[in-house]
């Protein structure tokens, strides 16, 4: 199947009214500091439209247009490591043509091909001034389906905003250019940049350099149903009344399995969970909260037994890890004088991180909402942030990215290792029996859609 598409259109879609004067410059907050510059992408795709693909094109325009004029950082360009210019040049919106149907492609994704989706390549290479801070492409297929790639600014959005904006302008789709879900820009009051950070030392997300390979990649999804997580569940003996969420469960399930990947390794396994802090604050921030609130917290095993693999403690490591930004965590964090609890939570979490450790980034965007999305034409069929192997050699770090399935029930994971450890997971018979690897998302959505009819 050819995958390369057609551009048919190119034009930057500005807000449809000006920033005022007093929000010109947007100034990041000290959470937006820590998190490395890249882009993330996020392909959003849709089961066929019976509207014609100029219908389409305009609502989305004039919906994006509406809901720009609201999140307007997005809207402009960087201006330097601590702020935007937000001079509503705009987002730059491509349309793109592919002559193949959706569900051929759907079948059996092929995570380099959904590249073609988003509107720039992906880059490790930090924006510069001028540089975007959103980017959105609109696919169209030769069957009527439709994919919606984008291009976010990590220091700008994290998941949750990525999600808010997203259902944000689907509900303004679908309503006639009237926005009904507001961001909420408090946080860069809350927490305050701090501009004498140094980002190789004072830098959260700076921890994670030490663990860097250099190597090739594979990339894998394992998707886990609901009745696979209440089976692991029930192979989780906790004190707590509190029983082992999804996100718990799968977490300390797949890090077994790393571990067991590892274990010829003989050294430390380390895990990092990102942790969202809206609703750790005292006064919980709402989840249309605008910027970053991620906190990356440390758990560790030794890796010489099998009682150190065991699936109940590596559950108890993960909630312990996340159970340490709390109220008070948060709170040292907050105001003028915010940046220095910020150096003590620092220094306290740094000390989680082993010098040699097989290492492996954990990152959910489960409960996002983002199968919520909307635009007028029905919930997306599928959903994919364009994670993918590597042939060549680059540096890299082991990482799981955990998303909702389409039901809601279950989990996507999606899993980047070292190519030498999937061996070993081939290996490992109750991954094989809990969880379907690689499965077409059409799939799903068939088994949704008879859901529905019954």
């Amino acid at each position: 199947m050819k995958m390369e598409g057609e551009i048919v259109s190119k034009e930057c879609i500005k807000p449809s009214s000006p920033t005022p004067e007093n929000k010109k410059t947007y100034k990041l907050s000290l959470f937006d500091q820590i998190v490395p510059p890249i882009y993330v992408p996020l392909v959003l795709y849709f089961p066929n439209s019976d509207l014609n693909t100029s219908a389409i094109s305009e609502t989305l325009k004039q919906s994006l247009s509406s809901t720009l004029s609201l999140f307007y950082p997005l809207a402009g360009r960087v201006k330097d490591t601590l702020s935007i210019d937000c001079n509503d040049q705009g987002i730059p919106f491509t349309v793109a043509k592919f002559h193949y149907n959706l569900p051929d492609f759907l079948l059996k994704p092929d995570p380099q091909a959904s590249r073609a989706h988003i509107p720039s390549q992906l880059t490790w290479a930090e924006p510069g001034p001028g540089s975007n801070v959103a980017m959105i492409q609109l696919n169209f297929f030769a069957c009527g389906g439709i994919a919606i790639g984008s291009l976010f600014l990590h220091k700008v959005a994290d998941g949750v905003t990525i999600g808010t904006f997203m259902k944000s302008w689907a509900s303004a789709a679908r309503n006639s250019g009237q926005v009904s879900i507001f961001p909420d820009y408090k946080a860069k009051n809350s927490f305050p940049q701090n501009e004498s950070m140094k980002r190789e030392s004072d830098h959260l997300f700076s921890a994670m350099r030490q663990y860097f390979k250099f190597g090739k990649t594979c990339m894998r999804r394992y998707v886990f149903d609901s009745s696979s997580i209440a089976t692991l569940r029930s192979k989780i003996a906790s004190p707590e009344k509190r029983r082992p969420t999804r996100v718990e469960t799968v977490s300390a399930f797949l890090w077994r399995c790393f571990m067991i990947a590892c274990s010829k390794n003989g050294t430390t396994s380390l895990v990092t969970h990102g942790v969202n802090m809206r609703r750790k604050a005292e006064t919980p921030f709402p989840d249309e909260g605008f910027g970053n609130f991620v906190w990356l917290v440390p758990a560790s095993s030794a890796n010489d037994d099998e009682p150190n693999r065991e699936l109940g403690n590596l559950f108890g490591k993960v909630r312990s890890a996340i159970s340490k930004v709390d109220v008070d965590f948060v709170k040292k964090m907050e105001g003028e004088l915010g940046f220095s609890g910020y150096c003590r939570n620092l220094e306290e979490t740094w000390k989680g991180f082993a010098e040699k450790a097989d290492y492996l980034a954990i990152s959910s965007w489960c409960n996002f909402g983002l199968y919520e999305v909307d635009f007028g034409w029905g919930r997306a069929v599928w959903i994919t942030k364009c994670d993918a192997g590597s042939e060549v050699e680059w540096p890299f770090i082991n990482v799981l990215w955990l998303m909702d399935t389409r039901d809601g029930d279950g989990i996507e994971a999606w899993l980047t290792l070292d190519e030498h450890y999937f061996g070993a997971f081939d290996e490992i018979e109750d991954l094989h029996r809990l969880a379907n690897v690689d499965p077409s998302p059409m799939e799903s959505f068939k088994k949704s859609a008879v859901k529905l009819i019954n």
